[in-house]
């Protein structure tokens, strides 16, 4: 059974040649189900240029593991596991490009009914270091009207 939530991303990201910080704060209202003893979060993204995107977030408290998977038009996959590095991609309207995350820190707070997950990761285009990342996701359950 899912459940209706209200979903925050907070994600504050560093390019390696750049000293500026970028922050991108998004509020979203998606789902909340349980899966064979895995968490997950739905929903539409809504940013420019990905409008319409549905990315799952599959949390595995057991395994300390996260997973961040983005449909088409903007097709990403990001694989979250403490102290490895995990291959991915990002699918943009000129192909798709293959990319790492090393993952630093890994925090998950969370119940059926609200959450909190910061991660720390690096970002590999290339094999070359590209950007510093920290991810906030938050989620909390509407009250049913």
């Amino acid at each position: 059974m899912s459940k209706n939530v209200s979903i925050k991303l907070e994600n504050v990201q560093q390019l390696i040649d750049d000293q500026e910080k970028q922050r991108l704060n998004n509020q979203y209202q998606g789902e909340f189900y349980i899966k064979n003893e895995k968490l997950y979060l739905s929903y539409q993204d809504d940013a420019e240029g990905i409008e319409g995107a549905r990315t799952v977030v599959k949390i595995d408290p057991e395994r300390e593991r996260v997973l961040l998977l983005r449909q088409e038009p903007a097709a990403m996959k990001q694989d979250f596991v403490i102290g490895k590095k995990q291959e991915g991609y990002f699918k943009t309207a000129y192909g798709e490009i293959k990319m790492a995350v090393k993952t630093k820190r890994l925090e998950m707070e969370i119940s059926e009914n609200a959450g909190l997950i910061r991660i720390s990761y690096q970002v590999f285009l290339g094999g070359e270091l590209n950007a510093e990342h920290h991810l906030k996701i938050n989620y909390k359950v509407l009250k049913e009207k």
